[in-house]
């Protein structure tokens, strides 16, 4: 009995020990350095900034090494200093920080910083650094399942006299604050991932110049109030009122599974059969996009619908249409991805966000 206490006592004692300096890396755990940026300085030297880091005693600068492919420590700066400056250079240079605090005799460091790059240069160089990037936009209003890319504008430092200096990088890192919202690729193509919510996306330059742009992802197809029912057509009245919850469901589907569409331009109608029994589509321009799973509601409403309809996906549109008023039809339309211009036509409203009613005659 007095054997197992005392292996049982020195386990316990072991497990201590083993753990003592995990418990004392949390406590010191360090945060990565932010706003790293690199500029020209002195037109023959670079110039390292970066925020400084709550708790840290000092920051080490890297550089990147083409020679053997690798990293090298060049500057280990106390934690009152928040830039630092390369030695005389004409040349390219890649940078990455880290911040540390001691602990003890030894150190706690961060993990590395993203990496910037710049190149000295004088007033009247041709090639210079990049400057101030802005969004055309400042928000963005996304559906939850939508493809865009954001107009964005970099220009050449403000620090450069030559007004045709060009900047000798254009690539843009992309990266967003949260991925379950919005996706962001190498492009700017930002894609929203089928959840509402909001994040931000961030555009940063090679030297670490940065700037944001808020994304909203709204679920419009579906939950939908419409407004001004009553100012339309029986039919459509009709249709709203009694099969909202399925045109609502086709509209989501296309929008989700858009990326199907093997060309832009093309054209889907669907509608019955000559027999009533299934849904027909009929694709121009290309192969329809696969619809079975939404195959069983627009038979439903195809069926029991009492009047002539057709459901078409064009360009970023789900289209209701509803004939039988002679040459004219009254159309429901959903606009996702690439918001549809109405402007030039006298008879359609607004009835719900991305919900447009439109009618191609005068209204009786």
């Amino acid at each position: 009995m007095k054997k197992v206490i005392i292996v049982l006592f020195y386990k316990m004692l072991l497990s201590f020990f083993v753990f003592l300096p995990l418990s004392i890396q949390a406590e010191t755990k360090i945060s990565i350095p932010t706003k790293v940026r690199v500029r020209s300085s002195e037109s023959k030297k670079l110039k390292v900034t970066w925020k400084k880091v709550k708790k840290a005693d000092g920051y080490q600068i890297y550089e990147y090494k083409k020679s053997n492919n690798k990293y090298k420590k060049v500057a280990d700066v106390s934690v009152k200093t928040r830039s630092w400056k390369s030695g005389n250079t004409k040349k390219v240079h890649t940078y990455k920080v880290r911040a540390y605090k001691t602990s003890g005799k030894r150190r706690v460091y961060s993990k590395f910083s993203y990496t910037v790059s710049a190149k000295p240069y004088k007033k009247d160089a041709k090639q210079v650094n990049a400057g101030r990037l802005r969004f055309k936009e400042d928000v963005l209003d996304l559906s939850v399942h939508q493809c865009l890319t954001p107009t964005l504008k970099v220009k050449a430092t403000r620090y450069a006299a030559n007004s045709r200096a060009q900047i000798y990088d254009s690539t843009i890192r992309w990266y967003s604050s949260d991925e379950t919202i919005a996706k962001v690729d190498r492009n700017g193509a930002i894609t929203t991932q089928g959840k509402e919510g909001s994040c931000k996306i961030y555009a940063r330059a090679h030297n670490g110049n940065v700037t944001w742009i808020k994304v909203y992802a709204e679920d419009y197809a579906t939950n939908v109030k419409f407004e001004n029912v009553p100012a339309m057509l029986d039919d459509m009245q009709n249709l709203i009122n009694n099969y909202q919850t399925d045109i609502e469901q086709i509209a989501a589907y296309f929008e989700k599974n858009q990326a199907e569409h093997p060309n832009k331009n093309q054209e889907m109608i669907f509608m019955l059969s000559d027999d009533r029994k299934e849904v027909v589509g009929i694709v121009e321009k290309g192969e329809a996009i696969y619809y079975i799973d939404v195959e069983d509601i627009m038979l439903r409403v195809l069926k029991s619908f009492p009047g002539d309809m057709e459901i078409i996906v064009i360009d970023g549109v789900v289209r209701f249409r509803l004939r039988g008023h002679g040459s004219q039809y009254v159309d429901l339309n959903y606009i996702f991805n690439q918001l549809v211009d109405f402007r030039e036509h006298s008879y359609h409203f607004i009835t719900a966000d991305r919900w447009i009613y439109y009618y191609t005659g005068l209204p009786t």
